[in-house]
């Protein structure tokens, strides 16, 4: 089954922009499937996993205005999918430098393939994100 999809956990509006021009530079072919909160992308990722490509985990999670419940924390997604067999790389793109261990280990021992991208600078997205995700995504043969 070709994989063809992006699944993306962030909640901040302007980064989700450019996370969504990003995939376009990286082959418009790509599907985007983004949650803003940790319980909602738990409960709906299983089904998207075999046709991925790569995950993006942001890790502090801040509700949504109109939110009425906790939007979790990217090391919630990372341990539910440390018990899924391993479908693509992971990339953890938080500036929470403790909890970005957290969900590194958990999924290096679920034995996925996890990276960190730091989010520093104003074009960290198009810059080294997008590096890396091409990367993953068409490593060397």
């Amino acid at each position: 089954m070709d994989k063809h999809t992006i699944l993306i956990l962030e909640d901040n509006e302007d980064r989700i922009r450019r996370f969504e021009r990003a995939v376009a530079v990286l082959n418009p072919h790509l599907r985007l499937k983004l949650w803003r909160d940790a319980p909602t992308m738990i409960m709906e990722c299983v089904p998207y996993l075999p046709v991925t490509c790569l995950i993006s985990l942001d890790h502090d999670l801040t509700p949504a205005p109109t939110a009425t419940t906790d939007p979790g924390t990217g090391l919630e997604v990372a341990e539910f999918l440390s018990q899924q067999e391993p479908a693509c790389p992971v990339i953890i793109h938080t500036s929470n430098n403790e909890r970005r261990w957290s969900m590194h280990n958990e999924l290096r021992f679920g034995k996925w393939e996890a990276e960190f991208v730091l989010p520093l600078g104003d074009q960290w997205i198009e810059k080294a994100w997008q590096h890396r995700a091409r990367a993953l995504i068409n490593p060397a043969r």
